[in-house]
């Protein structure tokens, strides 16, 4: 315990610059918020920053170059071989550069933040992952691995405003909410190493269907009894590494916290993606022919040669009905004005995503109605919120 003098390293030099920079960054379909991010020179800064990966014995020399306005700090959370000057107790002005300097004596999953004003600084993305892998190879037991790192957001807040009081509406995987994280792929039978990171301020209740996890280290150090579950509560800065073994199928991770799985208040949103695995067997154990025809459904475009090109001229309406669009195909002349009617007893919401990927959500209350203007060529999907299998096609041509 204590400083570990830097002589003692037994591995290489590991030597890395971050700079700080102001960024715009889309966390959720159409909701672009400030970031304050950490990034390497000459590359893309992003938030999470970028990954700090070194070997077990290395020695670490972390430059910050604080490019930005503000004060700013570097603490290497979780590593405890650190002098006290390298804890990042002390401020980089704007301008300056100060090295941090440590030997990586421990293997596990750690992290890197801002620690200055850490309650605004911390939650405007000044934060990534620190990697220290072991420096014996077969000491890894896994084919593959993923670094998950939690956050929440709050897409109204102001950080020029002294009182900082977040009321997070967006909850993060890597700096994103759902549908905008990706898939994770674990073919069967393969194990993979998830990295979980909390930097966020919320307590998460990480629930993983279909299979069960081992959880094998908390905050970099390895558990002397691993313990297997499926759901994993992670509060503020807490690490933990969990084995995945893949199986059939594609199932659903999530925060089990209601409210952290939507979008400002939307679901499904928020903390929750997938976990895909090979094809699906159904319950019998054969292939299931039905969700391989689901799939195909979903990225298949009907043949809409056949119907008639609408124009404002004959007012095209969507009606929602019985848990359905009808029509679900259009044909529309580019320009044109398409309206959605809901018929139904309950609320829905059209969730359109054009042919560049970019996606707008409108309320669609009972009664009530929606207009939208479809001003690119291509097709357009759209999809109900909160019930997505509600879904239909728009196809937009110039002539």
């Amino acid at each position: 315990m204590g400083t570990v003098p830097i002589r003692h390293f037994t591995g290489q030099l590991r030597e890395f610059t971050v700079e700080v920079h102001r960024i715009h960054a889309e966390i959720a379909p159409g909701v672009r918020v400030e970031q304050w991010a950490f990034g390497f020179p000459g590359e893309p800064p992003s938030v999470p920053g970028p990954e700090i990966r070194v070997k077990q014995g290395d020695l670490v020399r972390l430059t910050l170059h604080n490019t930005f306005d503000q004060p700013h700090t570097i603490h290497p959370h979780g590593i405890i071989s650190v002098a006290q000057r390298m804890d990042g107790l002390d401020e980089v002005l704007p301008g300056q550069r100060f090295t941090y300097e440590f030997v990586a004596t421990e293997a596990g999953t750690f992290a890197y933040h801002c620690h200055f004003q850490t309650n605004l600084h911390l939650d405007m993305g000044m934060y990534g992952a620190l990697i220290v892998e072991p420096r014996d190879a077969s000491a890894k037991v896994w084919t593959s691995e993923h670094t998950l790192i939690l956050d929440e957001w709050d897409s109204r807040q102001n950080p020029t405003n002294l009182m900082h009081k977040p009321q997070a509406n967006y909850f993060l995987v890597n700096g994103k909410a759902a549908p905008l994280i990706p898939d994770l792929h674990i073919p069967p039978k393969d194990v993979s190493l998830l990295r979980m990171i909390n930097m966020g301020y919320a307590v998460h209740s990480m629930h993983l269907h279909g299979v069960t996890f081992l959880v094998v280290a908390k905050d970099g150090h390895d558990l002397p009894q691993p313990y297997e579950a499926d759901t994993l509560l992670i509060g503020p800065g807490e690490r933990y590494d969990l084995l995945v073994q893949g199986r059939d199928g594609k199932f659903v991770f999530h925060d089990h916290a209601g409210p952290h799985a939507t979008n400002d208040g939307l679901y499904p949103g928020g903390i929750h993606f997938m976990v895909n695995g090979g094809p699906p067997l159904d319950q019998h154990g054969r292939p299931d022919e039905q969700a391989a025809h689901q799939a195909h459904a979903q990225d298949a475009v009907p043949d809409v040669s056949g119907l008639p090109l609408l124009t404002d001229a004959d007012s095209p309406m969507v009606r929602a009905a019985g848990f359905s669009f009808s029509p679900s195909s259009l044909r529309v002349k580019l320009g044109t004005a398409v309206g959605w009617r809901n018929a139904d007893f309950v609320a829905h919401g059209v969730v359109l995503r054009a042919p560049d990927g970019t996606e707008v959500t409108r309320s669609l209350p009972r009664g009530g109605s929606v207009q939208f203007t479809f001003d690119q060529k291509g097709t357009y999907r759209y999809r109900c919120r909160p019930h997505p299998f509600m879904t239909g096609i728009i196809v937009v041509e110039e002539r």
